[in-house]
């Protein structure tokens, strides 16, 4: 079954993801931190200035591969690849667990999988419907902690949008 278009920009892909219906207070702080770093890593310019010196760009890489190997031991067991479109304001993915209109939750989403680096959006089930592969769901995005995540969160929506358009898949 086609995922639906969604009313803002918006891009498909396969990434692992997992919703978990209403976590408890402590469980959604500290996802929203987690979430706010990540958005920092993956709305960072993608065409950044490479005329730092080669000792400084290989710290950067080592201290990267040392953060990667803590995430990584963080999630070593990532929820499976589902397809999805996401867009500024919504999210629709197959799953193959029900959920209902109206349930609120997290939508665990690694969007550069093997990364351990994910993203923690929650979520309200705006729409679900049983289709040949499990269950197709519609949910909409709250509002992200901070405006500097939200503006993080509406860049990389762009720059997935942009690159999928040049590659033709959007």
């Amino acid at each position: 079954m086609p995922l639906p278009e969604l009313d803002t920009v918006y891009f498909d892909s396969c990434f692992p993801l997992r919703f978990h219906p209403a976590p408890d207070e402590v469980t959604r702080h500290a996802a929203q931190l987690e979430t706010g770093l990540a958005l920092a890593v993956l709305a960072a310019p993608l065409d950044q200035d490479s005329d730092g010196s080669p000792l400084l760009q290989r710290l950067e890489a080592k201290l990267d591969f040392v953060l990667e190997l803590g995430l990584l031991a963080r999630y070593p067991q990532l929820p499976p690849a589902r397809p999805c479109r996401i867009g500024l304001e919504a999210v629709v993915w197959q799953d193959e667990q029900p959920a209902s209109a109206g349930d609120s939750g997290l939508l665990q989403l690694h969007p550069h999988a093997p990364s351990g680096c994910p993203l923690y959006l929650f979520v309200t089930i705006e729409a679900s419907q049983a289709s040949p592969d499990g269950h197709q769901h519609l949910a909409r995005l709250q509002p992200l902690r901070h405006d500097s995540d939200t503006r993080r969160w509406e860049r990389w929506v762009f720059q997935q949008h942009r690159q999928h358009i040049g590659k033709g898949k959007a």
